[in-house]
């Protein structure tokens, strides 16, 4: 299963460094020194890392569920719906053909 367009694209800055005549150099120092830096998150890439931290705490394999289908299918009870099945496919197919 593909998870695709579920967070918002983040759009990064590049940061350029230029050297300027007539720096206060006391006041470069002390940010050097880490005196005055400071890091500021926008609201998106707060809410990015809190929906990151949320997957990281959901397991890769859900046991509960394999051994669920395990079950039903060791019975002979696990049956396939052939309509639901290839509307499945056919959602699948057309969503991965509009992202390329």
């Amino acid at each position: 299963m593909k998870l695709t367009g579920i967070f918002p694209q983040i759009k990064t800055e590049k940061v350029q460094v230029k050297k300027f005549e007539g720096v206060d150099v006391a006041k470069a120092e002390k940010v050097m020194a880490g005196g005055d830096d400071r890091v500021e998150l926008s609201a998106g890439s707060l809410e990015v890392q809190k929906a990151k931290n949320i997957i990281e705490q959901v397991p890769e394999v859900r046991m509960d569920k394999v051994q669920a289908l395990q079950d039903q299918i060791a019975r002979g009870e696990y049956t396939v719906d052939p309509h639901r099945l290839a509307d499945t496919m056919m959602v699948s197919l057309l969503s991965d053909n509009q992202v390329q």
